[in-house]
């Protein structure tokens, strides 16, 4: 069964869409999408999760169609919704998927309340924005603030998707053309939207010194990602005792759109337990030393 749950959280209206598994082989999995997305973008990746398990699509305060969310708000309230949201639906403890924008309130969420998080996938995640990712987002605010609709989406075209030939063989379904229509689509309300969620970006640490302890992780970056390169990926897996750190071949930063397959099985795999190891879409499996709990995001 499938429905959509209400919830308010400090004066904020928010919500999820649930897709019920009556037969789960692994504890629900909550998926929190990109700044773009909305509780139905997943719909051509969930099926191999809601296979396994019972879905909550959610769209958290400031995403989606959910209430808007001033960026002075930082991603540790969007993990206290998020936390509110999960009491309501009585689910002590989830497997979190997180993609780009998404990554940032998983990871903060998971380490305050490590025990309610069984297994955390980050897909883009980065300790924090690089100086050319961070002028291009300061960049992008201003041309939507402007209506410069279709200078904003060529340049959000250009930083997250690869246009590499290795990428456009590996998609030739461009999630390029994808994404720009999308974005040049986007409505006022939207626009004001994706600005809040771009200065949210630039005003809030997304990783903790402390790390996440006790929850097994898995890290993915888009081979060739310009906005949250490897190399940073890398580092929020450090960060994690245990954790495992990946790439996804011939992709950029929205691997769920230019690998959508792939995206979905690998994800699936990890979340029931399945040996990642050989897998085509991936490149080697780096993994965390689990007995190091002294390791600290590195700040590269």
């Amino acid at each position: 069964m499938e429905f959509i749950h209400q919830s308010v959280f400090e004066g904020f209206r928010f919500g999820c869409r649930v897709v019920e598994q009556p037969a789960p082989r692994t504890e629900p999995v909550v998926v929190l999408g990109g700044a773009y997305q909305t509780m139905h973008s997943n719909r051509r990746s969930e099926r191999p999760w809601a296979s396994a398990a019972t879905l909550v699509n959610v769209e958290l305060p400031g995403l989606g169609t959910a209430d808007d969310l001033p960026a002075e708000y930082g991603f540790d309230f969007m993990g206290d919704a998020l936390g509110h949201l999960l009491d309501e639906l009585a689910l002590d403890r989830v497997n979190i998927i997180a993609v780009s924008y998404g990554t940032a309130i998983a990871y903060r969420y998971a380490h305050r309340r490590a025990e309610r998080v069984a297994r955390l996938a980050l897909v883009g995640a980065t300790p924090s924005l690089p100086g050319d990712a961070r002028a291009t987002v300061e960049a992008m605010s201003r041309l939507l603030r402007e209506g410069a609709m279709a200078e904003f989406a060529r340049r959000a075209v250009d930083l997250l998707v690869c246009r590499r030939p290795e990428c456009l063989e590996a998609h030739p379904h461009s999630a390029a053309e994808v994404l720009r229509r999308v974005l040049e689509a986007a409505d006022p309300h939207d626009v004001e939207r994706y600005a809040a969620a771009n200065d949210r970006l630039l005003r809030h640490p997304f990783d903790h010194p402390e790390g996440i302890h006790g929850v097994r992780a898995l890290c993915v970056s888009g081979e060739h990602d310009r906005l949250c390169p490897p190399q940073r990926a890398r580092a929020v897996a450090e960060s994690i005792p245990g954790a495992v750190f990946t790439t996804m071949k011939g992709s950029g930063h929205v691997v769920h759109l230019e690998r959508p397959k792939d995206f979905s099985d690998v994800l699936a795999r990890f979340l029931t337990d399945e040996d990642l190891t050989g897998h085509p879409s991936l490149t080697t499996l780096e993994h965390v030393p689990a007995a190091d709990a002294r390791r600290t995001p590195l700040r590269v």
